[in-house]
């Protein structure tokens, strides 16, 4: 699995001196929960704060979210076959809703007994879509209590925004 590093760094106005500590903090640990939520591993996260700029360093951030087995349950096989051992309607209904034929169906066992079960591996998505919803939301979540918007933006932070730069390695990340 390949790595890069992270960079996003927020250009405002004047941020207010008492909530600086805070605000850094708050942006670094909503960074790490989301990046840890949607298991991406990586090395270190520093965390920088001026009067005019809050940023966060993510060192050696995967490039990729790991691929993830999905395993999904179905009816019970004591339901899911009649007595001549053909298919009922939950057995190809559960084949159906999946894409797939009831051949296609595995028996698990599981705490509630024997079922089928459709098993797919889903592919995990790149980081570089996945982190301007991370950003937006650690943004989102800090601890401002009176949030001002300016012009015609509908957005909204502790002062105005100047600018947003966003590199994963040597690639612009796009904000939305």
């Amino acid at each position: 699995m390949t790595t890069d590093n992270f960079l996003v760094e927020i250009g405002t106005e004047e941020l207010p001196p008492k909530a600086l500590k805070s605000l850094e903090e708050a942006f670094r640990q909503g960074i790490i929960a989301r990046l840890t939520t949607q298991k991406l591993d990586f090395s270190e996260v520093r965390s920088f704060a001026t009067p005019r700029r809050l940023a966060i360093l993510v060192k050696a951030l995967q490039s990729k979210q790991p691929d993830n087995q999905v395993e999904q349950h179905g009816p019970p096989v004591s339901s899911a076959f009649d007595s001549n051992g053909n298919p009922t309607k939950s057995a190809e209904g559960f084949a159906r809703r999946h894409g797939v034929t009831v051949a296609d169906l595995q028996q698990v066992s599981t705490p509630k007994g024997e079922r089928l079960a459709f098993k797919t591996l889903v592919e995990g998505k790149s980081t570089v879509d996945l982190l301007p919803t991370i950003v937006d939301q650690s943004l989102a979540d800090l601890p401002i209590p009176k949030r001002m918007r300016w012009g015609s933006s509908t957005d909204e932070f502790v002062r105005p925004v100047h600018w947003v730069v966003m590199l994963f390695g040597n690639r612009v990340v796009t904000g939305k």
